[in-house]
């Protein structure tokens, strides 16, 4: 089978268009659907250089459109990224795009390392009914206190199915359980990374300023899995370059405190413009991250010159022209940011540009 980009547009109950998905086409004319709903899909022919016109028979099968696509798009948010094991709790938002005519029922899964029912958390519930109309719930997380030595567990919260609405396959949410039997240590993570911003218009403005320079737009989001406040005033970041002469491309400011489940982020340069979901926003202190291409790794020091991460950014894309992110956020491989998203970056932000 063959995989070709097609506009597709239902005629069925709406004239919303069906966003360009890759397409594998059984027939030319005919196809065995997926998803009940009828269209009209145009087919460029490579090899004639034609744009056949495929009648209404025409049903074709997707990689990641499933049968409710009429319905609203289904996210879910966390207000936080952890919880503490003395009975900390929080509410995961479940939210609809729009209200519906109609019912719209969503079945969570769980996974991680953490075991519900009773023994490291409770939720009140996995099934979630959605009235017409309504266009949020939320369901609770609690945690449950223990006395065992077992370091910060995490919980992910998907969505298993849906009727009625829609919802990428990777929707999911993260949250920490932070054990209070064990130290704690500087829970800081480098969530997303901007080496290579676009050079196409201003596709590549990742500080918002009005205005793409390479050496400005690059950036770091590092993000506070702790519940607790962190303080990293005179914490380092180093390229391989500036690490082999002991000179910081970026020296954090005395006084910077991160929040708990909050990010820091450090740009280049330039004059960062815009709410960055509310973090912490810095530019570099020599004014240049310098992350190369076609190779690098990136250092972060404490106070005291102790490494508290790297990263190496040499088995990755060498001309991505986006950035690289967590999927799911905090706890997901990086992968480029337009792989499940039209956006390039989300500095400050989740994937989807909802705030930490």
């Amino acid at each position: 089978m063959e995989f070709l980009w097609l506009t597709c547009k239902r005629i069925f109950t709406s004239s919303k268009l069906i966003p360009a998905r890759k397409i594998s086409w059984h027939a030319l004319v005919s196809c065995k659907p997926v998803f009940t709903q009828k269209i009209y899909c145009m087919k460029f022919n490579k090899i004639l250089g034609a744009a056949l016109l495929c009648g209404a028979a025409v049903s074709c099968e997707t990689d990641d459109v499933d049968d409710s696509l009429g319905g609203p798009e289904i996210t879910l948010n966390s207000p936080v990224t952890a919880i503490t094991e003395d009975n900390g709790s929080t509410d995961i938002a479940i939210n609809l795009s729009a209200s519906s005519e109609q019912e719209v029922t969503v079945n969570l899964s769980l996974s991680g390392n953490a075991e519900g029912n009773g023994v490291d958390y409770n939720i009140s519930t996995t099934a979630v009914t959605f009235a017409a109309g309504e266009i949020t719930k939320t369901v609770t997380i609690t945690a449950v206190q223990d006395e065992l030595e077992e370091g910060n567990e995490t919980i992910q919260i998907g969505i298993e199915s849906a009727s009625g609405g829609r919802f990428d396959a990777g929707t999911s949410v993260s949250l920490f359980i932070e054990d209070d039997d064990v130290v704690q240590t500087p829970q800081l993570i480098l969530n997303e990374i901007l080496y290579d911003p676009s050079n196409s218009g201003l596709e590549g403005d990742a500080n918002g300023n009005g205005s793409y320079a390479q050496n400005e737009d690059e950036f770091l989001e590092f993000v506070n899995l702790s519940t607790q406040p962190l303080d990293v005033s005179g914490w380092e970041v180093y390229d391989d370059e500036n690490l082999a002469t002991g000179t910081p491309n970026h020296k954090i400011p005395t006084g910077t405190i991160i929040p708990g489940g909050k990010a820091l982020v450090i740009f280049g340069g330039g004059n960062p413009n815009g709410t960055f979901g509310g973090a912490l926003v810095q530019t570099s202190t020599s004014g240049d991250l310098n992350l190369n291409n076609a190779g690098d790794i990136m250092t972060l020091k404490d106070a005291n010159g102790n490494v508290i991460l790297t990263f190496d950014i040499e088995p990755l894309s060498n001309n991505p022209n986006e950035s690289y992110t967590r999927n799911p956020d905090l706890t997901g491989e990086f992968e480029q940011h337009g792989e499940n998203t039209a956006l390039l970056f989300s500095p400050g932000t989740r994937i989807d540009g909802s705030p930490f």
